[in-house]
């Protein structure tokens, strides 16, 4: 049973069960599986839960159980037992400032479906007492790490109503191009990165510590560096022009991009309406490929150059290009990454993303200038910009190669199960999880799934958004076929799908 009550509005009036910490894994290598529900029946009801997760496991049962501790997805398995809403309250053990969840801005999912409140500690202990239970008390028995069963609490009734008021904002690109005559020419080369960032840390995915909430998160190497590199490239590129050293066979862009923390939203809108063309699924050779600068400025041993299986012109380029810069460069094929070169790479575009590895300042306030390495920030900036050089002056623009997803491939969430899909993050005003792409050979394509199908039922699951979607998969058994039920052109359709595994 799915509850039909939509998330703004009111939502009630409805009995309340308590599911501790509302968290069902199951289980893994060195860790066991976890039921915060077992056989409560929750259709139509609100379930009380506590925030995080049990606190007295061992590291392996807590990095496990971490992964569906999340709050969204927390949600999404209440809602797949029909619940009518959730009730979260932090429970005195939890060492959090902010009793209450706070409303935070997101947009990466299409819209919340199911109604949530944030109580306080006070008022969980006065609904649990209904049923002779302390807060305390049960929160230290969850804490051990066992599952305790849950139960309903006689005599309360819950009724809330639900306010969303959904921002909208503009963002807007910088794009400049040089061009190799008077007009523009017909194919061109792009290069850029993304010039925004959290702000203070509210509307985005910050990672900052308690004390260092609604502090400024300067974003030094994410991704100043990129954009620092970016305009150094554009001088180097363009003074050559200047001076008549530079044969240009094709233009090349340069791009600031916005909002790709929000989920490479100018990127995305760039691929989708270049040439004044909405519906093109690919722009190459128009584009003839893009290179990505996203967090380059921490340059430590070694240079991290992704999306190499993109096109058998990488690995060579990256040879000569780099003889006299002399990095030292580790290379990845995957061409499905977080950032804004797969909004080109799902275009049909061989791209190319520079990146100096992850650090622990990566979204927090400590993201600061002086710890950029400058003079390797300089290193990367050469290469890329010789590499552009190269393809700008090329006679023929490189090929492109197709690859499906691993299991190493970026995402929000991950999964076991296999389909092939690429859901669309950037998706704002769509009820269901739209596919932005699907991988040659997959289990979707296989299906009969298509780019711009939008998911709304999965293995009987109503799919309202990404959480649904990616909660759905963890439903989902490799080898077992199961029914989909699409939107294509308004049209419901439906399809049997059999899952592959990552594993």
């Amino acid at each position: 049973m799915i509850a039909e009550k939509p998330a703004t509005g009111s939502s009630g009036p409805g009995e309340v069960v308590f599911a501790g910490y509302g968290i069902v894994a199951p289980a893994a290598e060195g860790a066991t599986a976890y039921d915060s529900y077992g056989d409560l029946d929750v259709a139509g009801k609100w379930v009380l839960m506590l925030r995080y997760l049990p606190e007295n496991v061992s590291q392996a049962q807590r990095q496990h159980l971490f992964r569906y501790a999340e709050l969204g997805y927390k949600a999404a398995v209440a809602r797949s037992r029909g619940a009518l809403g959730v009730i979260v309250a932090s429970g005195p053990n939890a060492e959090v400032k902010d009793r209450l969840v706070p409303l935070s801005f997101e947009a990466a999912a299409a819209g919340a479906t199911l109604a949530a409140v944030s109580v306080s500690d006070g008022l969980a202990e006065a609904m649990l007492a209904s049923a002779g239970k302390q807060l305390k008390e049960m929160q230290e028995a969850l804490d051990k790490g066992e599952a305790v069963a849950g139960f309903p609490l006689p005599g309360i009734r819950v009724t809330a109503m639900v306010d969303l008021v959904p921002e909208t904002g503009r963002g807007r690109n910088v794009l400049a191009r040089l061009k190799a005559g008077d007009r523009a020419s017909d194919s061109l080369v792009a290069v850029g990165a993304h010039v925004d960032h959290l702000g203070r840390g509210i509307e985005g995915k910050s990672l900052a510590l308690a004390d260092e909430q609604g502090m400024v998160h300067y974003g030094a190497d994410d991704n100043a560096s990129g954009v620092a590199a970016l305009l150094e490239i554009a001088e180097y590129l363009t003074d050559l022009k200047a001076r008549g050293k530079l044969p240009l066979k094709r233009d090349i862009l340069f791009a600031a991009w916005s909002g790709e923390e929000l989920g490479i939203l100018g990127s995305t809108h760039f691929t989708r309406s270049f040439g004044g063309e909405p519906d093109r699924k690919s722009l190459h050779p128009e584009i003839a490929a893009y290179l990505n600068m996203d967090m380059v400025g921490r340059l430590d041993k070694q240079l991290s150059l992704q999306g190499v299986g993109s096109s058998s012109v990488w690995l060579r380029e990256i040879e000569k290009r780099n003889a006299p810069v002399g990095l030292a460069i580790t290379t990845s094929d995957s061409a499905f990454m977080s950032t804004d070169a797969t909004a080109f790479y799902l275009m049909g575009v061989p791209v190319l993303n520079a990146f100096t590895g992850a650090h622990g300042d990566y979204s927090t306030p400590r993201d600061t200038p002086d710890k950029l390495n400058y003079a390797g920030m300089q290193k990367v900036a050469r290469l890329i910009a010789l590499i552009t050089r190269s393809l700008a002056t090329a006679e023929q623009a490189p090929d492109f190669i197709y690859q499906e997803p691993t299991s190493r491939s970026p995402s929000r969430r991950t999964s076991r199960v296999y389909l092939g899909t690429i859901p669309d993050y950037s998706q704002t005003d769509v009820e269901g999880a739209r596919i932005s792409g699907v991988a040659k050979g997959g289990p979707a394509e296989a299906a009969g799934m298509q780019d711009g199908d939008i998911v709304v039922e999965m293995a009987g699951q109503a799919i309202g958004n990404i959480y649904d979607y990616s909660h759905a998969l963890d439903s989902l058994k490799a080898g077992t076929p199961v029914d989909l039920i699409v939107l294509r052109d308004g049209r419901r359709v439906i399809l049997t799908l059999t899952p592959g595994t990552r594993e």
